[in-house]
């Protein structure tokens, strides 16, 4: 009996030293169990401790303390860690580390991050269908050293901590770039972040999307904050007189009755405009010598879609090699340019690339549509 009793009581003791062997995690001061689900603005708040880590029978190597944020494709979206390197400074880490000691993960005090913020995380995640639900996977690793910078394989020191976050709704989702809400259900494919390449352009970011060919289109707002007086009119002047610009090739020439200097919208960066291979032929002024005196919003339709009131121009497109080749047919071109449906300092660009090479106009005109069809107006 009495060896029973000595047995239950080490098993007990090795019970509790198991079960105090934990990372925790809190939101807003308050510790969260694995599984919880956090939103996004919360998480900004999420602290980090841990207690009695797995024993390591030497130490030679690097541990580290990860907070990874995963897609629903177990690809990273962001990662966040604190790396001890060496056997001092790892031993030092993993066993005089209080567990009351709580490390503050995005607040750039306690810990280092990768490529992304957390703000960035977020604005890529939007419109991306695996980044619906994220997973905040919180983990203590070490890694033996191998080699000069080479390292073994990840050994978990303690359980790690998985925490979900719900970033966005399909009937409700907010695109920040562009200041829109838009109902997803009927819209395929990703609304991927892009930013302009542009040096000598405002720089500017929107939303690319794909159809079922790989044709690219493209979403964003320019605001009459960075071009003074922008609107939709406007916006769309500025696009035509560019695009008759390029279709000659005659980057020197003047219009009689357009300043075609007064904006610098990168519109090579959103529909791939401005090239020495790429053009809109019914804009080409060598070919139409009124195209120079005419009013160039003639040549777009008035719409109004979902309320939304605009233009929009559709045309062929051309293509050529290199300079003295001649232009050959290189499918169409659809262009929106609309009013914002709730603010005012707004006006939306909903386009297709020149590079689509494309030969359905009214198939991209209808992805088009669709994506302002689902725009919401609250």
């Amino acid at each position: 009996m009495k060896h029973l009793r000595i047995f239950l009581l080490a098993v007990l003791l090795f019970s509790v030293g198991i079960s105090h062997a934990q990372i925790s995690a809190y939101i807003n001061g308050k510790p969260v169990k694995t599984g919880a689900t956090i939103s996004p603005k919360d998480l900004a708040s999420l602290e980090v401790s841990f207690k009695n880590p797995k024993k390591l029978s030497a130490v030679y190597g690097k541990s580290v303390l990860s907070i990874d944020i995963l897609d629903a494709q177990n690809k990273n979206q962001g990662f966040w860690f604190l790396q001890k390197d060496g056997t001092v400074a790892v031993e030092d880490f993993l066993e005089n580390t209080p567990a009351t000691k709580k490390f503050r993960v995005f607040e750039d005090k306690d810990m280092l991050h990768g490529t992304s913020d957390l703000k960035l995380t977020f604005l890529n995640a939007a419109g991306q269908e695996s980044c619906k639900m994220l997973q905040v996977k919180i983990a203590l690793i070490y890694r033996e050293k191998t080699g000069y910078n080479q390292y073994a394989q990840a050994i978990s020191l303690l359980e790690p901590v998985v925490l979900n976050v719900p970033v966005w709704d399909t009937k409700n989702l907010y695109l920040p770039i562009a200041d829109l809400r838009v109902d997803k259900s009927n819209i395929s494919g990703d609304f991927s972040l892009r930013e302009s390449s542009q040096q000598n352009a405002q720089r500017i970011q929107w939303y690319e999307l794909a159809d079922k060919h790989n044709y690219r289109y493209t979403v964003c707002a320019i605001s009459s904050d960075d071009h003074q007086g922008m609107n939709a009119k406007e916006l769309a002047a500025d696009f035509i007189h560019e695009a008759a610009l390029y279709a000659a090739q005659d980057y020197g020439a003047r219009f009689s009755n357009y300043d075609i200097g007064k904006y610098t919208i990168p519109w090579d960066d959103i529909n791939r405009l401005k090239s020495e291979y790429k053009r809109i032929p019914s804009l080409d002024w060598k070919k139409n010598k009124e195209i120079k005196k005419m009013d160039l919003m003639d040549m777009y339709q008035p719409v109004e879609i979902n309320g939304l009131k605009g233009y929009t121009f559709k045309s062929d497109a051309e293509v050529r090699s290199s300079k003295g080749d001649k232009w050959q047919d290189n499918g169409k071109f659809v262009i929106y340019v609309l009013n914002h449906p709730t603010n005012p300092k707004l006006t939306l660009v909903l386009t297709t690339s020149l590079y689509n090479e494309a030969t359905n106009v009214e198939e991209m005109d209808a992805f088009l549509k669709n994506i302002i069809n689902g725009i919401k107006h609250s």
